[in-house]
């Protein structure tokens, strides 16, 4: 069993179970990265790291049988309810998880899939953790922060050099998912929908979260990061984005 975070993971997590969507995404990019693997077979064993409510989860279990993982019980509860409303669930086992120390045996998935969450664990170091998951000819597909320029904005830099050291260019991360024991076998640039899926619900939680912890210092200094992040992608949006890349175990 995983265990629950600290007080201050507690507070960010408390804060996310308010927004269905945990990150830049959307059913048509979901649908989009699926459609590019074309060599799936048809009831396909699916796990979604890093799931949160199901987002993913939920379309990816139109398709096929969907493991979903996650560290918070009860973004995992939220999953379920959605999940029973849909009638999926019979497609959906939830279960309490890290990313980063998968408890599946080897092979036991065709397919890895993880939207906004592989950070957790680093690019290249989830790849390789993941890659037993799958037989050879097995894919992946996932979402990682990535530099979309040459010469990003200084204020960009600034915040991803504090966030997310470890972000790169896209030819980086395709030479990584090579790395990793994959054949790379496309990738595509999330659309400016997807963060206003992201960002126009998180900003009206925001209002919410401010009100409700009005005397906690600590939730007030968060929900300023929170601010902080969404004015960046306002400004700065065009230097960085989430890219899907997709491969194949080999």
């Amino acid at each position: 069993m995983a265990q629950e975070p600290d007080p201050q993971m507690a507070l960010i997590f408390s804060f996310y179970e308010g927004v269905q969507r945990k990150g830049p995404g959307s059913e048509a990019s979901t649908l989009k990265a699926l459609s590019m693997l074309d060599e799936l077979p048809p009831s396909p064993r699916i796990v979604d790291f890093g799931c949160g409510a199901g987002a993913a989860s939920l379309v990816l279990a139109k398709r096929g049988r969907v493991t979903a993982v996650d560290i918070h019980q009860p973004f995992l509860d939220q999953l379920n309810a959605l999940a029973a409303r849909e009638g999926l669930g019979d497609c959906i086992e939830t279960i309490q998880g890290d990313l980063v120390a998968p408890p599946f045996p080897d092979e036991s998935f065709d397919l890895v899939w993880s939207e906004g969450a592989i950070y957790f664990a680093g690019f290249e170091q989830g790849l390789e953790r993941w890659r037993r998951l799958l037989p050879t000819g097995g894919f992946v597909a996932v979402t990682e922060a990535t530099w979309l320029c040459e010469t990003p904005s200084p204020k960009a830099v600034d915040f991803w050099m504090t966030e997310y050291p470890a972000i790169t260019s896209i030819e980086d991360n395709v030479g990584k998912l090579h790395s990793a024991g994959f054949d790379p076998i496309g990738h595509f640039v999330l659309p400016t929908e997807d963060w206003e899926n992201y960002f126009g619900p998180l900003a009206e939680q925001l209002a919410r979260f401010r009100s409700e912890k009005a005397d906690c210092a600590e939730a007030q200094s968060f929900a300023d990061s929170v601010q902080r992040e969404i004015d960046l992608w306002q400004e700065c949006g065009g230097s960085y984005g989430y890219v899907f890349y997709l491969g194949r175990a080999v």
